[in-house]
């Protein structure tokens, strides 16, 4: 077995610090990894019992520590828009056009928005695409409510003030 890498002087009072600053759980993990094995010199498989990880993270992050400092403490954030054909602000730029000519009272079609769109990225992209895209920036489908084509709007308000005669109230004592 060889012997370990000596830390760096300072690093049980910066961990202690850091300690008591830490925003949230798998962040003091981290730091606690680091200060057990600084100050009391905890083997991996120790330090992996007492804060619950794997052994080969604790060993993987003391690595990380001598290497590159404090950055392998920090947080990467997960996930993100990795395949995403435009940003979100080019996206809210794309819509505005579109938004003009909704202000104006026209119909919008998801077609003429598809077609727009394929232009701008210069590929064929599928219209589950466009919904998302207009769903995340908070568009809704209105559409007109449907109307038959022979409607007669004059019979219909005769039809409310005469289909429903006034009811007479009742007494208690006619009951």
């Amino acid at each position: 077995m060889r012997p370990n890498k000596q830390f760096v002087e300072g690093t049980i009072e910066r961990m202690e610090f850091l300690l008591k600053t830490a925003d949230n759980v798998n962040e003091l993990k981290r730091i606690q990894s680091i200060y057990f094995r600084a100050k009391y010199n905890i083997p991996a498989e120790q330090i992996a019992d007492m804060v619950g990880w794997n052994v080969g993270t604790v060993r993987n992050l003391y690595h990380y520590y001598m290497k590159n400092g404090e950055a392998a403490l920090r947080l990467r954030g997960r996930g993100g828009r990795f395949h995403a054909y435009l940003s979100e602000a080019e996206e809210a730029q794309f819509l505005t056009s579109f938004m003009e000519s909704g202000k104006e009272g026209d119909i919008l079609e998801i077609s003429k928005i598809h077609r727009a769109y394929e232009q701008k990225v210069n590929k064929k992209v599928p219209k589950s695409t466009l919904y998302r895209l207009l769903d995340r920036h908070d568009w809704r489908k209105l559409a007109p409510r449907p109307k038959h084509p022979k409607t007669n709007v004059s019979a219909m308000e005769a039809f409310k003030k005469t289909a429903f005669p006034a009811k007479k109230s009742r007494k208690k004592s006619e009951l």
